[in-house]
């Protein structure tokens, strides 16, 4: 299936883009079944993309914040999306930045909430159409609350997100130190250092920013922090990406693309979907030595290599 590269031409910084204008580059065709689904999910990611290029171009080339950890030890300043709140005025982030807003609790969770967790976000200003944060394939909304989540889209732990172990000062972006480190398959130690600004990208066409992501399988109510790899060493998932095209994801690169990713090892559809291996009773577990797919991921992962 051919596919497309969302370019506004001539927008002036912090222009706001628009669901119309994105569907516009999708043939009508497409626009129902499962081909349609991927095809608005592949809108839907360029457009955030477009957004996050806008965001660090206005703001000196700092990126936005990854992940919606708003305390503890991971939180994260200036959010792409907050988790769900009673109204998209809130900010439950720590002063100066945030207000401290209350949050709802978890068993309290609706579709309004969530919808002002996105609209409260920093991209939002840059998209104004809640349907990009929502893949038409992911069908967890329909399940009945607290898990009707709605987000299909997480930012990758490294790009300004929350993989790191140590941020001295709030809310500045820079952690001077706090970079995990892990044993790479050639038995050398790799520092996995956050990208903070869009400079320290190492090669952007490579490195993915934008990873659908199915939550609700793993039963979290919403999407938390960011999407996290190499959690335990090189070879082992932390978290999964999504199948909700015929076993593919798609995914947002730096440099504005996305593609649709189809997973080749069987390992990563059962882990997923919580099956067990085809001819098995067993689900996989997170550790996969020689996995050809967490090897693409892992590489897209490590934003400053």
């Amino acid at each position: 299936m051919k596919m497309w590269r969302l370019t506004i031409a001539d927008t002036a910084a912090g222009a706001v883009i628009g669901l119309a204008a994105i569907l516009l580059l999708v043939p009508a065709r497409l626009h129902g079944g499962k081909y349609g689904a991927e095809a608005v999910c592949l809108a839907n990611v360029r457009g955030l993309l477009q957004a996050w290029n806008m965001y660090h171009e206005d703001n000196d080339g700092r990126l936005v914040g990854g992940s919606n950890y708003y305390s503890g030890t991971r939180r994260t300043p200036y959010r792409w999306v907050e988790r769900p709140l009673y109204s998209d005025a809130d900010n439950p982030g720590a002063p100066p930045e945030g207000l401290g807003s209350m949050v709802p609790p978890d068993a309290a969770l609706s579709r309004v909430y969530r919808l002002n967790g996105i609209r409260a976000g920093k991209l939002f200003p840059y998209v104004e159409n809640v349907k990009l944060y929502h893949c038409p394939a992911d069908r967890a909304l329909f399940n009945r609350e607290p898990n009707a989540s709605y987000r299909s889209y997480s930012i990758s732990g490294l790009m300004n997100s929350e993989d790191f172990t140590q941020r001295d000062g709030w809310p500045g972006y820079v952690p001077p130190s706090g970079w995990r480190a892990i044993m790479m398959p050639d038995g050398k130690s790799k520092r996995l250092k956050l990208a903070q600004q869009f400079h320290e990208i190492a090669s952007p066409e490579r490195k993915h920013v934008f990873v659908e992501e199915d939550v609700a399988i793993r039963n979290q109510l919403y999407n938390l922090g960011g999407f996290i790899l190499m959690g335990s060493g090189y070879w082992y998932w932390w978290d999964v990406p999504a199948t909700f095209h015929d076993d593919r994801a798609v995914l947002g690169f730096a440099d504005g693309h996305a593609v649709s990713r189809r997973w080749a090892d069987a390992r990563t559809i059962a882990l997923i979907k919580q099956e067990p291996l085809p001819g098995t009773s067993t689900i996989p577990g997170v550790h996969q030595p020689n996995n050809a797919d967490l090897e693409y991921m892992n590489g897209g992962y490590m934003a400053c290599d």
